[in-house]
Order: C-alpha cells, then sequence, then structure tokens
C-alpha cells in the first residue's frame, strides 16, 4: 500500500514483535547482556518485568534466535496454563516430542528422560516463558524444579522468566522464597525517552529503503513521544496509522497534525476540531477535540453558566476584592440557581443498616432440669446399714424373665451361716419380729435393684 505513494519495500511499523525489528535502546539492550551471560553460564534463572508493550516478548524472541544452535530453544508465548499436565504438554509440544495420551507423572518422566539422554543437543534446553505473572503458584514451582535438573555439574534447563510487575510481587510470596533465591538476574524494561522515539521511527524507515528524517521530521517524533509517552507498541500503532493517513492524501511526508489524527483515531476520539490536512497545532499548542451540542443543555444548565458569568463579570470589574469575598458570591449565585433544580432519581444508601433487638445470651429460657430423686433415702434413713467385721455376702434370686443363673454371689471369706437370709453385717437391739420383717423388705429391695441392672 506505501509502495505507492513513498516506495517502501516492507512495512516498517509492525503490530506484531519481530527479532528483526530490534532496536538497541538502552534498558533492552542492557537486559538483552544480562541475561545472555545468565544463560551462557548457568547462573540460574533470568527475570524480566516491564509494562505492556514495553518489548518483553521481542525480547525473548531476540534470546531465542541467539541461542538456537546452542540449546534446544522453547518459547511458551501463552503463560496461561492452569495444570502441571498442559505445562509438560506445551514444553513437548515445542519440542517435538510425543505429548498425547500420558498423564502428568508420564509426562514429566518423558521430558526428563529426553533431557537426561541428550540426543539432539548434549547442552540441555532453554526455556522462555512470556506472561509468567499469569501462571498459577503451583506451576512456578514445578519450573523451579525443572530448573534444578543437572547433569555432570551443568543445568540441564536454563530457564528466563517474562512479565509485568505482578510478577515481581509474586516472588515476594515466602512460597517462592526458595526460587527468588535462584535468580541470577533482574531485569527491567522502560519506555523509549525523546531521543530513542526519534531514533527507533527514523531507523525503521530507514530500514525499508527510505529517508526517515524526510518522511518523519523531528516534529512528528516528538508528537508520536508526547502521545505514546516512548512506549514501543503504541509507536509503531501510531506512526503505521498516520502513513495509511499520508496515503490515502497523497503525501510522502508526516506532520505534527498527521500524528494527533492517528492518534484520535486509534483512541476512538473526536477529529480535532478545525484541523487542516496540512496544517499544525492549534494556537498555544492545544488540540480541542470535538464540541459541545448548545441545544443538549439543559434549563438548570443554562442558570449555572449565566450565575458563573455573573461572577466572572463582577470579578473583572472588582480585581482588587477579597478572594473569600468572591467565593462567597459564587457560592450565593450558586445556590440562587439551585433553588429549582430536582435530581432525576434518588439513589439509595448502599449499606442496610440493621437495628434489630438484640438478645442477651443470659436471659434465653432453658429448658426445665430433671429432678431425680432417691426413693431408697429414707428407707436408710430409718434403718441405715452398719457394717461390722464379719464377711458378708448378698444371694440374689432373679425373677422368672429374666436369663441370668438363678444365684448371684458376690462374698468375700467363709459362707453366710443362713441360706435363707442376706446377712448384711449387725442390727442394732430390736425385736426379732422387725428384725425378720427388716430383713425381707431389704431382700426385695435387693431383688428389685439387681433385676434393673440386668435389664440396663
Amino acid at each position: 500500500m506505501y509502495s505507492d505513494t513513498i516506495g517502501y519495500q516492507r512495512r516498517p511499523f509492525s503490530a506484531l514483535p519481530m527479532a528483526d525489528h530490534y532496536f538497541p535502546a538502552a534498558t533492552i539492550e542492557a537486559a538483552r547482556n544480562n541475561l545472555a551471560r545468565c544463560i551462557e553460564r548457568g547462573e540460574g534463572p533470568g527475570l524480566v518485568i516491564g509494562p505492556s508493550g514495553s518489548g518483553k516478548t521481542l525480547l525473548c524472541l531476540m534470546l531465542a534466535e541467539h541461542f538456537r544452535e546452542l540449546f534446544l530453544t522453547v518459547v511458551l508465548s501463552c503463560g496461561r496454563l492452569g495444570t502441571r499436565r498442559a505445562l509438560f504438554q506445551a514444553i513437548l509440544y515445542e519440542l517435538g516430542r510425543p505429548y498425547r495420551g500420558m498423564d502428568e507423572g508420564e509426562l514429566r518422566l518423558a521430558l526428563i528422560d529426553y533431557l537426561n539422554r541428550g540426543e539432539d543437543n548434549p547442552n540441555g534446553m532453554l526455556l522462555l516463558v512470556d506472561e509468567a505473572q499469569t501462571l498459577p503458584m503451583r506451576l512456578l514451582e514445578e519450573i523451579r524444579l525443572l530448573s534444578n535438573l543437572a547433569r555432570d555439574g551443568r543445568p540441564l534447563v536454563r530457564l528466563v522468566l517474562a512479565g509485568a510487575a505482578a510478577l515481581e510481587e509474586r516472588f515476594a510470596n515466602p512460597r517462592l522464597d526458595s526460587f527468588s533465591q535462584r535468580l541470577g538476574a533482574r531485569c527491567y524494561l522502560e519506555a523509549f525517552n525523546r531521543t530513542e522515539t526519534r531514533q527507533y521511527i527514523q531507523s525503521r524507515l530507514d530500514s525499508t529503503g527510505v529517508s526517515g528524517e524526510e518522511v518523519f521530521p523531528e516534529d512528528a517524533c516528538a508528537s508520536v513521544h508526547q502521545a505514546t509517552d516512548g512506549m514501543p507498541r503504541l509507536i509503531n500503532q501510531v506512526c503505521d496509522h498516520a502513513l495509511l493517513l499520508a496515503y490515502v492524501e497523497g503525501r510522502g511526508s508526516i506532520s505534527s497534525a498527521d500524528v494527533d489524527e492517528a492518534w484520535a483515531d486509534l483512541q476512538q476520539l473526536p477529529a480535532p476540531r478545525g484541523a487542516e490536512p496540512s496544517g499544525g497545532r492549534a494556537d498555544g499548542g492545544v488540540i480541542e477535540f470535538g464540541s459541545l451540542d448548545e441545544s443538549a443543555e439543559s434549563a438548570e444548565d443554562h442558570s449555572v453558566a449565566a450565575a458563573f458569568r455573573v461572577a466572572s463579570a463582577e470579578d473583572d470589574e472588582n480585581n482588587d476584592a477579597e478572594p473569600a469575598g468572591q467565593i462567597h458570591r459564587i457560592e450565593r449565585l450558586l445556590a440562587e440557581a439551585d433553588e429549582d433544580f430536582q435530581p432525576a432519581g434518588s439513589i439509595g444508601p448502599e449499606v442496610e443498616l440493621d437495628f434489630r433487638e438484640q438478645i442477651h445470651p443470659f436471659q434465653e429460657k432453658f429448658e426445665e432440669e430433671e429432678v431425680v430423686s432417691d426413693r431408697y433415702a429414707a428407707a436408710r434413713e430409718r434403718q441405715p446399714l452398719t457394717f461390722g467385721t464379719s464377711a458378708y455376702a448378698i444371694e440374689y434370686d432373679p425373677p422368672a424373665e429374666s436369663s441370668v443363673s438363678p444365684n448371684v454371689c458376690i462374698a468375700e471369706g467363709p459362707e453366710p451361716a443362713s441360706e435363707q437370709n442376706t446377712v448384711v453385717g449387725e442390727t442394732p437391739a430390736a425385736s426379732a419380729e422387725n428384725t425378720a420383717r427388716f430383713e425381707e423388705t431389704r431382700r426385695r429391695e435387693y431383688r428389685h435393684l439387681f433385676s434393673q441392672l440386668r435389664r440396663g
């Protein structure tokens, strides 16, 4: 498209990162040298931190291209992997090895076995992970374990992680202390400064066979830097769109107005008002986008605007007035303008307060307690048990329905003198009739007690 007007051999500004479009700016070149040293010497994993569009993917492609002959190179351009199985499958796929129909353990052993044998390359593998901030913690730990593989004192896996600032925050987690201690290089990418922006634009145009200074003069390059803040991805987008606009109008040079219009198109902004195709900036270097529709203003808007105009006129007449008095006058005019103002709708509270009566925990009603009475207490009070020195025994005859043997004897010492009576120590002096009645009553009570104990 550009060849008809300016004579380009190829598109100078590509939307996708390409290794042959690499520009050695200060920060990215320093990062490339540090990572290359770290990879060659096997110092440990490398970390690349940078904002979106700063060239992290391009740096990974440059490292892969540089070490392709020395290592087995794997570039994981999509870091959003959810499971260990998906991670090993992605690595084996990049290596050209079988990865289907195997579970996680088989995939791990297949990768380790392939690296240990060193059939294709004895130096091991270079693993470059882009967008590493999207990896879960368990996959970062799995990658760390891969970097521990070694043979003959040399690592089998050289590792570089590239990501946004969130990746460095992940390494502040105590769970990744071991990984953080192993890092051999930390590199940070930044945007281009004004000089680097101009050099990058003109070098890209020079590589296509045209003069960069003629197509993009210095003032247009300054406008590009001001619009994009020197971010390489945005520079490519704005410059490519500006060239497209120049091609449509049949011009071979880019002006500052073309850059402003290209930036407005990319950001979906209104076209600059009163901008001429070949003109420059507005007076004072200010660009006005769009206009307000006077017919759409409501009566309240007119009243508020009138209040500000009146206040401004009074301020112009009274330049020596105190600031406090001016503020008071403006507030009064605004209050008069807002007297008839009614909001379109009311906004309810975002938090609902519940003022229910609180229940005191010690005022709750509890179930009535069950009172257990001892029915033998009265008998014990009438005839307390006394134990003498002689041995005692208790004979128990269970009822007919019980399956217990007819005689249960708890005895110690010699047999009792009588099988008919239960001797429990000695009783107080009393008549024979009272003694017999007492023993009969006690015998029945014991029978009933043992019967209840047996039935549970």
